[in-house]
Order: structure tokens, then sequence, then C-alpha cells
């Protein structure tokens, strides 16, 4: 319910009432809030873990086991991952394939794996931490929950889920 002066207006869910002024930058911020909650509840944090241990363990298992938190961060980057190929779905629903997609948002997924691989190469104690081998493993692990965002993402807009 909402109380202007002295009318006092039902508001339906989902709906705003007449005079309420919305700029339209915040609307497609709204909007794609509720789409990206949608899309988060397709995801298994336990998936999530189970892939950043078969990704990450077998280059700096100590380090995993030494500070616990490290999994939240690869985490957080997964995450982002998964959204950032959410937002690019909709033009595998228009029947672009993946590969062209990912072209477009390249820069950003390169930002992730590097920020990843240099948050766990900080927290690494050897003098020469393997960057090589973690800079590909932090690619493969943004880059297959991309993939996994972008799939869920065509699929919503198919059965217009959106």
């Amino acid at each position: 319910m909402v109380q202007m002066g002295t009318t006092i207006l039902k508001r339906k869910k989902g709906k705003r009432p007449m005079n309420v002024i919305t700029t339209l930058t915040e609307r497609r911020r709204e909007k794609q809030w509720n789409f990206e909650k949608k899309m988060l509840r397709h995801i298994s944090m336990k998936e999530m873990e189970k892939a950043i241990k078969e990704w990450m363990f077998p280059i700096l298992p100590f380090q995993f086991q030494a500070y616990p938190f490290l999994i939240d961060q690869c985490l957080d980057m997964t995450i982002d991952a998964y959204l950032l190929g959410t937002e690019f779905g909709r033009f595998g629903y228009y029947g672009e394939p993946a590969q062209e997609a990912r072209k477009r948002c390249e820069e950003e997924l390169t930002d992730l794996s590097h920020c990843l691989c240099a948050t766990l190469t900080g927290w690494s104690k050897e003098e020469r931490a393997p960057t090589e081998a973690l800079l590909a493993a932090s690619d493969m692990l943004i880059g297959t929950w991309w993939e996994k965002g972008f799939r869920e993402a065509s699929k919503a807009y198919k059965l217009r889920l959106h």
C-alpha cells in the first residue's frame, strides 16, 4: 500500500503507482537485477566449489588448505563470469554461436581470469609461483562458467523466462 496525501493506493505486486517517476537507467538496472536473480537460481554452490577444486587444487593445494577463504575469491569470480555469460545469452537466443558472443566480452573475461590469477598468486608462499599453469586454469574455470551462464540464459530466453 502506498499512502499519498489522503488517498491510499493499493499497489499490485510488480506494479508502480502512476505518479512514481523513475529514470530509464534505474528501470533497466532493476530489470537486470531481477534477471540476474532468476539466473542465479540455476547454479549450485557445491557444483561451483567442485569445479574450483578440480581446476585450482592441483596447482595450489597447500594454499587452499592454509587459506580457505581463497575459495570465496574463486567463487566471486566464477559467479561474475556466470553472470557475464547470462548477460550475453540473448545473443544465443537470436542465433549467434557462443564463440562469437564470447568475442564480444573477451576483454571482461580476460580481466576476470587475470584478477583471479593475481589474487591466488599473491597468496602463494613460493617465490616463483606457477603463474602460467595458474593463468591457464583460471582461464578454463572462468570460460567454463561463462559458457554455462550463456547456455542457461539462451534457454531462459527461448522459454521466455527472462
